[in-house]
């Protein structure tokens, strides 16, 4: 299902909702998001997550390469009405960044959360991050973490 095309530099940029077909494709870009992953893992993982209701993958997909993805999860927020979308991953690859896919891909998320209204987005950028400027990317989408909402990300693997 194509969900939104855009001509930039005369292609066509496509952004679309993924298929398992596209694991090989989405293989690079999670190497660059900095999670390499094995190519029989990695596709029946995203088979099992793009089946569970309200989880999604989109891909961003430019004379038929994949050139950027975006994956999400909506859960239930315990302490309020809202249903929450948490962005599990964004990515573009490297010789496409700073021609708005991303923004693109994020704005496609936000209207799927629109249609929860009301909904929360929220999304971890680790530290890493920081230096190839992802975390000012999300600040310039209107993304937060100050105030009486600041967050404090804790983890433990069992």
């Amino acid at each position: 299902m194509i969900i939104e095309k855009q001509s930039m530099n005369e292609e066509t940029t496509i952004i679309r909702i993924a298929t398992t077909s596209d694991a090989l494709g989405l293989l690079p870009l999670m190497e660059q998001l900095g999670y390499p992953q094995n190519s029989q893992d990695f596709e029946k993982r995203l088979e099992i997550f793009m089946s569970k209701e309200g989880y999604g993958v989109a891909v961003a997909e430019k004379s038929k390469i994949i050139i950027g993805l975006v994956a999400w999860s909506k859960t239930t927020i315990f302490v309020s009405t809202a249903s929450r979308i948490h962005i599990e991953g964004l990515v573009v690859n490297k010789q496409y960044r700073g021609q708005g896919i991303g923004k693109r891909m994020m704005n496609f998320v936000e209207n799927i959360a629109k249609t929860l209204s009301p909904c929360i987005i929220d999304l971890t950028s680790g530290l890493r991050r920081a230096k190839d400027g992802s975390h000012e990317f999300y600040k310039a989408l209107g993304y937060k973490n100050d105030g009486p909402m600041a967050k404090l990300y804790l983890r433990k693997e069992v």
